[in-house]
């Protein structure tokens, strides 16, 4: 067997490299739903802000968390940047916007419990924000070839 050959025996296939970073991003995403979670319940049961103005803060506290272990843990980012934050942010504002109507539609015409909808569009919107993160976020990252990539 050429030494190539067995050098690549060993590294890991592409797919499933992916699939570990999927499976990190996750993890960071389940961490930041229980923590919006918190914020959100804390805020709109317990302080009684409204549950629109409460899931804006609580989807910020997450996001803000999410950029800054989503960096290290999941796309292995050396040093978090400004532009990376920015980056981040947007995409972030946009999928807020998407999603704030969402959970209006859910809880006012659907007539569903908040916190479930929350929960709810917080898994549908996992698929799509990973994309986006890789792809616009973390872009720089992606094509100097970080290693977990």
């Amino acid at each position: 067997m050429p030494p190539e050959a067995a050098i690549q025996k060993w590294k890991k296939p592409a797919w499933r490299a992916r699939i570990a970073q999927l499976l990190r991003f996750g993890a960071v995403g389940v961490t930041c739903l229980g923590l919006s979670a918190a914020v959100l319940v804390g805020l709109h049961a317990l302080a009684r802000i409204n549950y629109l103005l409460a899931y804006v803060a609580s989807f910020v506290t997450g996001n803000i968390t999410g950029y800054l272990l989503n960096a290290r843990f999941t796309f292995a980012v050396r040093t978090v940047s400004r532009l990376g934050a920015a980056r981040y942010m947007l995409v972030n504002a946009l999928l807020l916007g998407v999603n704030t109507s969402a959970l209006d539609f859910l809880v006012e015409r659907m007539h569903m419990w908040y916190l479930a909808a929350a929960v709810l569009l917080g898994a549908l919107n996992t698929p799509v924000s990973f994309l986006a993160q890789r792809f616009i976020t973390y872009r720089t990252s992606v094509r100097r070839g970080a290693q977990n990539i």
